[in-house]
C-alpha cells in the first residue's frame, strides 16, 4: 500500500492509496467476535485461544479464520457483525435523503462486508427464490447507494475549498478515489489556464 502526503484547506495529513486488493487484505486479517458453535479440538497457532474457549462463548479472531469456522458450521457470527438487507436499507436511506449535501459516515469495512453479502445473496439465489429477489433488492440498494456517494465525492473533488471534515467519512476506498479526482480535476483546471496565457 503506498502512503502519501495529501493537503486540504493547507491541511497535511497522511493518505493512502488503497486499491481494492490492499483494503480487501486488511479486512481479513480485521479482528471479528465469533460464537462458537461446536467444540474446537484441532491444533492450529492462530486456533490456540479457540480450544479454551466454550461453546456458546464470543471469540475474537481474524476474518478469515472467522469465515472458515462459520462455513465448517464451528461458529456463527455475532448479529452486528454482519451486513443484511435491513442494514443496507438503513444506509441506504441515509444516503438518499434528497436534502442531504453531507456524506453520512459508514463503517470503515462497508464495501468489504458489502462485497461478501451480495456474493453470499448470489450463492444462495440458486437454491431459495426468495434469496434471488433479495439479491436483486441488495443489488439495486447498493447501485444506488454507490451512485450518491460517488456524486457527493465528485462535487467534494472539484470544490476549491474542500476541508478535512469532508475527507473524515470516507472509507480508505473513497479516499483515495478522492485524491485520485482531486489530483486529475486541478491538473485538468491548471492546463486549462496555462493555455489560456500562451
Amino acid at each position: 500500500m503506498r502512503s502519501r502526503l495529501l493537503r486540504i484547506d493547507g491541511d497535511e495529513f497522511l493518505g493512502e492509496s488503497s486499491s481494492i486488493a490492499d483494503v480487501d487484505f486488511d479486512f481479513q486479517n480485521l479482528p471479528v467476535r465469533i460464537v462458537l458453535t461446536r467444540e474446537v479440538s484441532f491444533s492450529h497457532p492462530t486456533l490456540d485461544k479457540l480450544r479454551l474457549a466454550r461453546v456458546g462463548q464470543e471469540v475474537e479472531v481474524p476474518f478469515w479464520v472467522a469465515e472458515e469456522l462459520t462455513k465448517a458450521s464451528f461458529a456463527k457470527y455475532r448479529e452486528e457483525e454482519q451486513m443484511d438487507l435491513a442494514a443496507l436499507s438503513k444506509v441506504h436511506w441515509k444516503e438518499t435523503v434528497p436534502s442531504s449535501t453531507q456524506l453520512p459516515q459508514l463503517q470503515p469495512s462497508f464495501y468489504c462486508m458489502l462485497r461478501r453479502f451480495l456474493l453470499n445473496l448470489k450463492n444462495a439465489s440458486g437454491q431459495d427464490p426468495s434469496k434471488s429477489r433479495e439479491y436483486e433488492r441488495a443489488e439495486s440498494l447498493s447501485r444506488d447507494i454507490i451512485s450518491c456517494r460517488l456524486r457527493k465525492i465528485a462535487s467534494f473533488a472539484a470544490a476549491p475549498g474542500s476541508s478535512a471534515d469532508l475527507v473524515k467519512n470516507m472509507t480508505r476506498e473513497e479516499h483515495a478515489l478522492y485524491a485520485q479526482m482531486r489530483d486529475a480535476i486541478n491538473e485538468w483546471k491548471m492546463s486549462m489556464l496555462e493555455g489560456e496565457s500562451q
